[in-house]
């Protein structure tokens, strides 16, 4: 998919493995922040347009989710309506009884998802920065935070949130930029957490779906249970053995409010061969409702280098990744990436899992007004 003669390249920042990391102890650490990584170096990687095959007539963007991990869909938002032209992009009424539902019916008539839940909603407005302001992952645990929900909180959200089925909005001006970081937000260990510890509703459906059932009984005559990351291997072979199991999926979908010249939102399915790419998991400590047991750790993922001359004076070889971009994407192009599939569990070339994302610093070649945006997350269950 796409040429291979990519035009653009893009930088993004790799941390590198063994220069250390302080603070890995989760539990420890204010909710939503990182451990400290002590080195980061920039290196750049070739871009790939895939506008030439959204724009071809046989293009199937369910299709494209199915292959690769994510897929461009066009639709047009209520959001920039003109009778909606006083309202404020982060005004909660708006987001709630308008472009949550818009994006709930988009995800039905492309997944085939029959419950589907808003989890969190981000807008970024940053001015333009190069990749000397890379926007780490541990930067609020530097800089803190405005909301101040007792002294052992720093991050966006109150701690005591999830006691309700409410999506969380994290408005503008929160001190989200484009991520220069290649990451995943879930792995299949934190999605098992997730669904059964965030939010009550989400639970219920679990349940319902027959997907916590599905995994329990995977790890029943085991020595560990499955929300462990021992159980990681053994779901991943067993959970579509013979046919497919309770399928449930997190998703991001990302607007631009304006067409993108800047920071665009790359992303490389995932391949068993990342060359000089080591990927790096680490944990979250996450407020979790108090009738599921509270907090937990959902664990995310970084890709980083292995020493800090990897990629100097030539390219980084990374492998069998390829980075995809949508070049000039405009408002009605949204961008559907997987966080977390269970179809795609031991299933190889059959169902993508989820793709590494992130924002490299592409200068202004193709323009120099900064990037805004809007992201909605959600779990889904069929």
């Amino acid at each position: 998919m796409g040429s291979l003669d990519a035009q653009i390249h893009g930088k993004f920042n790799l941390f590198v493995i063994d220069a250390g990391v302080d603070d890995a102890d989760a539990w420890q650490r204010p909710y939503l922040t990182t451990p400290l990584f002590r080195k980061f170096v920039n290196r750049s990687f070739p871009l790939i347009d895939i506008r030439p095959n959204i724009s071809s007539p046989g293009y199937n963007p369910a299709d494209l989710l199915k292959s690769h991990g994510f897929g461009v869909l066009d639709q047009k938002s209520a959001l920039f309506d003109p009778s909606n032209a006083h309202l404020s992009i982060d005004d909660e009424e708006l987001l709630h009884e308008t472009y949550y539902p818009e994006i709930c019916d988009l995800l039905t008539k492309t997944t085939g998802a029959k419950h589907i839940f808003v989890t969190h909603s981000f807008v970024r407005k940053s001015r333009p920065r190069g990749i000397t302001r890379p926007n780490p992952p541990n930067i609020a645990r530097r800089a803190g935070s405005n909301n101040h929900a007792d002294a052992n909180f720093r991050g966006t959200v109150n701690h005591h949130d999830n006691a309700t089925n409410v999506p969380k909005h994290i408005p503008a001006g929160a001190g989200v930029g484009p991520a220069r970081l290649p990451h995943l937000d879930y792995t299949p260990l934190s999605a098992r957490r997730c669904i059964r510890f965030y939010r009550q509703d989400i639970e219920q459906q679990a349940r319902e779906s027959g997907v916590i059932d599905a995994e329990d009984g995977i790890c029943a005559d085991l020595p560990f249970p499955a929300t462990s990351a021992e159980a990681n291997s053994v779901i991943a072979e067993r959970y579509n053995r013979g046919e497919l199991g309770p399928r449930y999926a997190a998703y991001s979908v990302w607007r631009p409010l304006r067409t993108v010249q800047r920071d665009p939102l790359c992303i490389a399915p995932r391949q068993t061969n990342t060359g000089e790419l080591v990927e790096y998991p680490y944990d979250l400590r996450v407020p979790g409702n108090a009738g599921l047991g509270g907090d937990f750790l959902r664990e995310v993922a970084l890709l980083g280098v292995q020493g800090e001359d990897v990629g100097v004076g030539s390219a980084v070889d990374a492998g069998a990744l390829n980075w995809y971009y949508v070049s000039k994407q405009t408002r009605e192009e949204v961008l559907v990436i997987k966080f977390f599939d269970s179809s795609a569990l031991g299933r190889g070339e059959e169902e993508a899992e989820a793709p590494w994302h992130g924002s490299p610093d592409i200068g202004d070649v193709c323009g120099e007004e900064a990037r805004e945006s809007i992201e909605v997350r959600v779990i889904a269950f069929w």
